[in-house]
């Protein structure tokens, strides 16, 4: 009876800690909210494979020259479309919870699986902390992205190979069956390889095992070739990863920005750095000694991380399930420093740890269920739209039926794609890469901020009929004193220009109905379905 009894005492703390987890999550993702630029592509790519099955390979709502569509997201996107059709802007809300919940469950599941038994897996402060700093990071609260497939699969993935570390070598065989379905999800699957092969280095330098690691990576890589595109597919995903980025905020270092900027994030990666050094001195470890595996990825996460803030997600997830246990062990050696300094008994320490994590938990469960009660989920998306959006620029385009090729910040292309193809054609989006030349890109930017040796004649190769521009933007100045475009609407944020062959002696401006134009904010007048391939 007696062990009956922590049997059920042990289960219901961990019944409280998951529970616990689901409503913080949930509560930070309701109230931190919106619709991310990417999601608009994500959608016409999903309503084509949902109705004919296989991926678009062409562009049709650009006027630029464009290549075969490369869509390492092909597979999700019909997913997420999914979603949006049955279960709308809230279904888009639950999914990304769902995806944020799994992945930290198997992070603690891996963390469970990798320490020692004298160490809880289940320490909620250490959760509350890991989450607050992805959160902060903006790498998974605020939107929907197929991103969050890549965080979920890595954490799946090291909890594999720990396992396999632990002579579970069977579990090999399952890693090219999910690398087949990461690969067509989303192009973080790369990562994938490369944590595998660091495995076999490491366990090569630990002196252990390792060419189970590099058959296993043979495997992997050979299930590359299943996909739509074949070879040339894996051309592009190897030709992506040289690209040039620096345009793209999430592809520069997080040190770069602002010191508020991702403070978070910076903190704990530098307490990361500063926890496992301190415990190897305190151990007195020798190279030896030291998990060469570990310290391997580590350092080598660490530097991508430090380098591009996109790499932010999966330092979280992999340093999480790494450095838990050298977290709890310096959290432990100063906690005893403070217990000797107080002079506190055991008794009293023992209530005192009680009394913390009944009011971590206390906290958690109030703030969660405030905010879930009074957020509510339509609302969230609908603030973020109006805040990130050209919507009434956009609205004003409509009214007054204004048709033709439009140029516009690439983040903003897709979502203009998406409501209003075949009427506006874009300049570009986000796809980047996947559609377009690097060239197309630069001469948007440099449009954008008014650079290069002759910014004045990038119209002339833009071609536009409509821009439409934030105001921050440098080239607007320019725009003012140009005759061949004339200032038509602005607002807080944007200008629309239109050329002068086809402006009007009269427009007419939108209304404030925000929330009729919000209910009907995923119709699109363009059937992606049919699209005929070439």
């Amino acid at each position: 009876m007696r062990n009956f009894f922590r049997f059920d005492i042990r289960t219901l703390k961990i019944i409280i800690f998951y529970l616990a987890l689901f409503f913080l999550i949930t509560a930070i993702s309701i109230k931190y909210n919106n619709l991310d630029f990417d999601l608009w592509a994500r959608l016409i790519m999903g309503n084509h494979v949902f109705y004919k099955g296989y991926p678009m390979f062409s562009d049709v709502v650009s006027y630029t020259p464009t290549h075969i569509w490369y869509d390492p997201e092909w597979l999700f996107s019909a997913f997420l479309y999914f979603v949006r059709i049955k279960f709308g802007v809230i279904g888009l809300t639950f999914l990304k919870i769902i995806l944020i919940f799994f992945c930290f469950v198997v992070i603690s599941l891996a963390i469970k699986d990798r320490i020692s038994k004298n160490v809880p897996f289940n320490n909620f402060g250490f959760y509350f902390v890991l989450l607050l700093i992805a959160f902060q990071a903006s790498i998974m609260s605020y939107t929907v992205r197929c991103q969050l497939i890549t965080f979920l699969l890595m954490a799946v993935w090291i909890f594999i190979l720990e396992k396999v570390r632990r002579k579970n070598d069977e579990l090999l065989y399952i890693l090219p069956f999910i690398m087949l379905f990461w690969l067509n999800c989303h192009g973080g699957c790369i990562a994938g390889v490369g944590i595998l092969f660091l495995y076999g280095i490491g366990e090569f330098l630990n002196k252990k095992p390792c060419k189970k690691y590099f058959i296993a990576l043979f495997f992997v890589c050979l299930v590359f070739l299943i996909n739509p595109w074949g070879v040339d597919y894996i051309k592009f995903i190897i030709e992506s990863s040289y690209l040039d980025r620096s345009w793209i905020a999430e592809w520069q270092s997080p040190f770069a920005a602002s010191i508020k900027f991702h403070l978070f994030y910076k903190v704990f990666l530098i307490c990361s750095f500063l926890c496992y050094g301190y415990k190897i001195y305190l151990k007195k470890l020798n190279y030896e000694l030291i998990d060469k595996t570990k310290s391997i990825i580590l350092i080598i996460l660490a530097f991508l991380s430090i380098k591009y803030v996109k790499h932010s997600g999966l330092f979280i997830v992999v340093y999480s399930i790494f450095l838990y246990e050298d977290f709890y062990f310096i959290y432990n050696y100063l906690m005893d420093k403070l217990r000797k300094y107080l002079q506190l008994n055991d008794i009293v320490s023992r209530y005192l740890t009680y009394f913390k994590e009944i009011f971590i938990y206390f906290l958690v469960y109030i703030y969660s269920f405030f905010v879930i009660l009074t957020v509510p989920v339509k609302y969230s998306y609908f603030a973020s739209t109006l805040a990130n959006y050209p919507v009434q620029p956009l609205r004003f385009l409509e009214l007054n039926n204004i048709e033709g090729r439009i140029f516009s910040a690439f983040y903003n292309g897709s979502f203009i794609a998406y409501k209003y193809y075949p009427k506006l054609k874009i300049f570009m989006d986000g796809r980047q890469e996947q559609v377009y030349s690097s060239e197309i890109f630069d001469e948007s930017m440099f449009f954008l901020n008014w650079l290069g040796n002759y910014p004045e004649s990038a119209i002339a190769r833009i071609r536009p009929d409509i821009i439409l521009v934030e105001k921050s933007w440098r080239c607007v100045e320019h725009l003012e004193k140009n005759p061949d475009f004339k200032r038509v609407y602005s607002d807080n944020k944007y200008n629309i220009y239109l050329r002068n062959n086809i402006q009007k002696f009269s427009y007419m401006y939108p209304d404030n109905d925000f929330e009729n134009y919000f209910n009907n904010l995923f119709d699109t007048v363009f059937d992606y379905s049919k699209v005929k391939n070439r």
